[in-house]
């Protein structure tokens, strides 16, 4: 059949004038706000990072291929130091070389700023040789913060084995025997998780799942009020029952029970990563979900009163140890607003099935981000967004006031190729597609289009 262009006439039924929501979708892209690293740092709790870490033979001859080498990690951003939860800061004088989990550890050559200070730029030594600076690294960038802790920017070393340190000299650690631990790198859209946060920790088991988790606030998701819920293994969220499911069904399921899907695949925290949960009714987590809400849904004037964070923490694919994937689901609440926020980090590619989205009872609403149901393009998660925040999605979950008050307005669709829009089959690939382009761009997921005429036009 020849290909030809089309313009589609489509009703939309949505809870307010399409008018007004147009106006909101143009609001959901505010100018960014002021960047301040002191909020917006990615947490490194990693134990074999602290200076009393000494390499003893034993040790060495046994992790030699496990080192750190800090030119292996993709900085990104701002850090703030922690070990086993406690903050703690960069050694601002010279550290004794073998310590920190590499040859030769990485202190900060020159004090650390004042608050009055801002952001200042110290160069870095590499303790070998018997020389403190026996190697001059990349200088990085230091900011002291409010509430006596500093951020930095780290930067890639000059070479290996060279490893930034966390100064635990002045403070009280216990003293054990370091196994080497997954870092707790994530990205600055991330909030507090791991052992920095208290999170509780998923059993390595495949296909496994949390016990029932009691929520200390109700969550409301589309009309249907939950106490409860489970955070499964293989990336998504249930309400009423764990999920050891690890082919994800292809949203609209319309099947009978709500899902969040962070990233729905046949993951394994066995060979390595960490599922983890906490939830909080209190403290900085409520100020900064109470901050973002507003800046995704402004207007709303909206506080949080409780969070829930699950997060997945470079935890391996099925079948494929070497592979890591990082990414979290954000349930917030407060009053009669319930919200979802999805962050994503490092995303491997691959050829198991995945989704990423939502869905509920008989599919009544539901959405798939985009490109999220193709292993070959998950990585691209980490950049993707419908709120100009590289790397997170954010979804009102509450249902909104309802109306069945129809609103008519014009839509022209050009389509590249034809397919046979008398099929009902082909008229519904169709329209879900925009659907997903439209509420991408800030209408609302209750939004439902029918196409009412199809009218061949040249090409």
């Amino acid at each position: 059949m020849t290909p030809m262009t089309m313009t589609s006439l489509l009703t939309t039924t949505t809870s307010a004038p399409i008018t007004a929501l147009l106006t909101i979708s143009a609001s959901t892209n505010p100018a960014a706000l002021p960047y301040d690293p002191c909020y917006n740092y990615t947490v490194l709790d990693d134990l074999r990072r602290a200076t009393n870490n000494q390499l003893q033979s034993s040790y060495y001859a046994q992790y030699t291929s496990k080192l750190l080498c800090d030119t292996d990690v993709n900085w990104v951003g701002w850090y703030r130091l922690f070990i086993r939860g406690q903050s703690v800061q960069m050694p601002d004088t010279c550290v004794d070389q073998l310590s920190c989990g590499t040859h030769a550890p990485l202190w900060l050559n020159g004090a650390h700023p004042r608050i009055e200070d801002g952001v200042v730029t110290r160069s870095v030594c590499g303790h070998w040789g018997n020389n403190c600076c026996g190697f001059q690294s990349n200088p990085i960038k230091v900011k002291a913060c409010p509430g006596g802790y500093y951020v930095y920017e780290f930067v890639r070393p000059t070479g290996c084995y060279l490893a930034y340190c966390a100064d635990v000299r002045n403070i009280s650690i216990s003293n054990h025997t370091v196994t080497p631990e997954p870092t707790l790198a994530a990205p600055a859209i991330f909030y507090l998780f791991g052992s920095a946060a208290g999170d509780t920790n998923n059993t390595a088991v495949e296909d496994g799942s949390s016990s029932v988790i009691q929520l200390l606030s109700p969550f409301l998701f589309f009309g249907r009020t939950y106490q409860q819920i489970y955070v499964n293994n293989n990336g998504h969220l249930t309400f009423n029952q764990a999920s050891n499911e690890y082919i994800p069904y292809s949203f609209p399921a319309r099947g009978s029970q709500d899902i969040i899907a962070g990233l729905w695949t046949d993951l394994d925290n066995r060979p390595r990563g960490v599922v983890s949960y906490h939830q909080y009714t209190s403290g900085n987590v409520l100020t900064r979900a109470t901050r973002d809400i507003n800046t995704h849904f402004p207007n709303l004037y909206f506080t949080a009163s409780w969070v829930f964070v699950a997060t997945w923490n470079k935890v391996a694919y099925y079948a494929l140890t070497s592979t890591e994937t990082s990414f979290q689901v954000v349930l917030i609440s407060g009053s009669n607003f319930s919200f979802i926020l999805m962050n994503y980090g490092d995303i491997a590619v691959t050829e198991h099935p995945v989704q990423a989205g939502y869905d509920t009872v008989s599919s009544t609403h539901y959405f798939v981000i985009p490109e999220s149901i193709n292993g070959s393009f998950i990585s691209n998660l980490r950049n993707s967004s419908n709120g100009n925040v590289p790397g997170r999605w954010a979804f009102r979950v509450d249902g909104g006031s309802k109306s069945n008050k129809e609103y008519i307005t014009g839509l022209q669709a050009k389509l590249s190729s034809f397919s046979d829009l008398t099929d009902t089959g082909n008229i519904q690939i169709v329209l879900q597609q925009i659907k997903q382009e439209l509420v991408k761009y800030g209408l609302p997921n209750s939004i439902e289009l029918t196409l009412r005429n199809v009218q061949k036009i040249k090409p």
